[in-house]
């Protein structure tokens, strides 16, 4: 893989910057609790809807490729594990347009919540925290928030004055993938002006899992096409005032990755170039490229009522291709503008609050034959106000936010919706170590424009996808054909109950939280239980009908419909010291998940089990874990079971004393020690991308 210009320049500066900064202070590490996602400035503590903070050491610990696999130890957090090219969070069961991926608050611009193999743009290996909101958060994020929101947040526009230089560089390699990974973050600063740049570089083959025999009666011990190579940099600047500051970065994207479960191409090919060699023989693969501008800024105290204004604003330039046989088979590309300015009040009747605005508009468009969308444009207005106030122990914040989304796209005349959220959270402390917090929302969310457009094959996940504005007719003959949809399209209306429980003292830690949310007019991608041969009757589908040949399968149905639905389930987390230098951690998760007339919904993660035994020393610290996923009986109509399994996996990290004055950790890292086969029920590809096999890491971090 070669590195870009922008890449290549970043790493320069950075080079010279350290070279000439010999003598510069370590700050010692501290634990981020901020929730910046809240425009309150609250901590996980303090929040009345549950929400983990993942930062420092544990974020390095947990980083992987995609930001799915880096969540999915998390309690409530689930992978889409489309291999490991392509990964996205579900939240408490939801997942794809019902959870809001952002970067500094900011939606991230990608196609990712259209397709579970589509890549989210986020990179971890260079953030300070990541924010995990479960539950609507609608008020704040809009209708695609109304499963939860992550927030990846890094310091790319700086928002406090920066004395010095202080960074982190970060390097490992791993043995099943042959993966080789470096990444930094670097910032520098005189108190007024501050500059930022990170850069980071990723190159995996394919990896290996637990050998078994396939539905072909073909033993297979590796998941073919699921190579990745990456990079990406960033460069920022801001400017510190009396009163606030203002600043602006620029991040460009690069990926190629495989796309797995359908390699079909032809043998035979010659290639004039090494590396269009190398991707051919891996079949299909994406690639992917995004460049994004961010603009931030903040003004406290402009003028009498409003103590703090903040500004932001993304303008996202994004193309993932699909390549096959040395031509672009498909190509998806999306240009999105958004801005959110929030403005926090001044105390009214005893009750704090933000009030904010956000637009947002998104042009996508798909040509070739994975195009199952037509050219498509979302235009979204909102409006959101949230207030909190204390009552002695008692805490109480209530918030409201209306919401105006307008789909349309080239065959279709415009669609608008209306979406009303709101909600009321209480917490009240019986003491300093004890806590009980009750939420209740209720949420809606426009559809995008993938459930209601959707007319055509998708490989990828082998399906041939049918929107909301489409209707089947079976005929006489057994086959059927497709119609504009005469019924109407509604929101969806999500009522949702948070109970929680925290419970802490200097040796125990407990985190529980139960939730029950039920959904009017659920948008549910059902598996009608017919191929694509099935459907006939129009020049277009006989179009897709030649495709599928050339891929030489016939794709299964999924329409997309709506339904009442209820999801509820739990979230337990577990942390015992028992000396100076053991500790445990444990946590369990379910989500049940079905149709309120009957059945139950698809691809459901099954409940976990997990447990950790921990030993801190004075110049190393190790862990030694094993997480349950218990089998998943409770399937949908053409939905098949999946079997429970077990990963056992192991940490060591070493603090040498000749590295002190660096901040430096050198780790090994074993994961799935056992080799155990196991299949992800969430995934399109259960049963052709396993989980990885045994693997082992090694790297270094330096903090400086």
């Amino acid at each position: 893989m070669k590195l870009n210009a922008l890449t290549l320049a970043i790493l320069a500066v950075s080079s010279t910057a350290l070279a000439q900064d010999q003598e510069h202070e370590h700050p010692d590490p501290t634990e981020v609790i901020t929730i910046t996602a809240n425009p309150l400035g609250k901590n996980a503590l303090e929040s009345t809807q549950p929400v983990s903070i993942i930062s420092g050491d544990e974020l390095k610990q947990k980083h992987a490729h995609s930001l799915g696999e880096t969540l999915s130890s998390e309690p409530g957090i689930n992978n889409t594990h489309f291999a490991n090219v392509a990964g996205s969070p579900i939240v408490r069961g939801l997942g794809g347009p019902r959870v809001k991926i952002t970067q500094n608050g900011l939606d991230t611009g990608d196609v990712s919540r259209g397709s579970p193999d589509h890549a989210v743009t986020t990179e971890t290996s260079t953030a300070e925290q990541i924010e995990v909101l479960r539950g609507p958060a609608t008020l704040l994020y809009g209708s695609g928030a109304i499963g939860g929101v992550i927030n990846v947040v890094d310091n790319r526009i700086p928002s406090e004055p920066i004395y010095g230089l202080q960074g982190n560089v970060n390097g490992s390699l791993s043995s099943n993938n042959d993966n080789k990974e470096a990444s930094y973050d670097l910032q520098v600063g005189n108190g007024t002006w501050a500059l930022y740049s990170d850069a980071f570089v990723r190159d995996a083959s394919d990896y290996e899992m637990a050998s078994f025999i396939n539905d072909e009666g073909e033993r297979v011990d590796s998941v073919e096409n699921s190579f990745v190579e990456a990079q990406g940099g960033t460069l920022g600047v801001s400017y510190q005032f009396d009163n606030g500051f203002f600043g602006l970065s620029y991040q460009g994207l690069s990926q190629d990755y495989g796309i797995p479960g359908h390699a079909h191409h032809e043998e035979g090919h010659e290639e004039e170039a090494h590396e269009e060699e190398l991707l051919e023989a891996h079949g299909p693969y994406a690639n992917l490229e995004q460049d994004r501008v961010q603009l931030a800024g903040q003004w406290r105290s402009p003028f009498s009522g409003i103590e703090q204004v903040d500004f932001r604003g993304a303008l996202t330039d994004y193309q993932h291709q699909e390549i096959e046989e040395d031509f672009v088979a498909t190509q998806f590309e999306n240009q999105q503008k958004e801005v959110r300015l929030t403005a926090r009040h001044q105390t009214l009747a005893g009750w704090s609050g933000a009030i904010g605005w956000q637009w947002d508009i998104s042009d996508k468009s798909a040509i070739g034959e994975e195009a199952f969308t037509p050219d498509t444009s979302r235009r979204t207005q909102g409006l959101f106000w949230v207030v909190e106030q204390e009552f002695g122990d008692h805490h109480v914040d209530l918030g409201a936010r209306y919401e105006r989304t307008s789909l349309a796209s080239e065959d279709w005349q415009l669609n608008t919706f209306s979406a009303v959220s709101a909600s009321a959270g209480y917490l009240y402390h019986f003491d300093k170590h004890t806590s009980v917090s009750v939420n209740l929302s209720h949420a809606e969310r426009a559809p995008s424009g993938t459930e209601v457009f959707s007319n055509g094959n998708h490989f990828a996940t082998r399906t041939y996808e049918l929107g909301l504005g489409y209707e089947l007719h079976e005929e006489e003959s057994g086959e059927y054909h497709i119609e504009a949809a005469e019924h109407s399209i509604e929101t969806e209306r999500s009522n949702n109950l948070d109970l929680g429980v925290h419970y802490e003292t200097d040796t125990f830690h407990a985190n529980f939280n139960v939730f029950y949310n039920r959904v009017d007019d659920f948008i549910y991608d059902d598996f009608v239980g017919i191929t694509s041969e099935q459907i006939h009757g129009d020049e277009e589908h006989e179009e897709h009908e030649h495709e599928e040949h050339a891929h030489g399968e016939a794709l299964q149905v999924v329409q997309f419909s709506q339904l009442d639905a209820e999801l509820y389930g739990y979230e337990l987390e577990l942390d015992w010291r028992l000396n100076d230098a053991w500790s445990v951690h444990s946590f369990s998760d379910y989500t049940r998940a079905k149709q309120r007339d009957g059945g139950n919904l698809a691809r459901i993660p099954a409940q976990r089990l997990g447990a950790e035994v921990r030993y801190q020393a004075q110049s190393w610290d190790g862990s030694l874990g094993y997480t349950r996923y218990f089998s998943q009986d409770k399937v949908a109509v053409n939905e098949s079971e999946t079997d429970a399994y077990g990963l056992l996996n192991a940490r060591v990290n070493m603090y040498p004393n000749w590295l002190a004055n660096y901040g430096a950790t050198l780790y090994l890292k074993g994961e799935n020690l056992t080799n155990q086969l196991g299949l992800v029920h969430s995934s399109y590809l259960k049963e052709e991308a396993p989980v990885m096999g045994r693997q082992f890491q090694a790297g270094v971090s330096i903090t400086f």
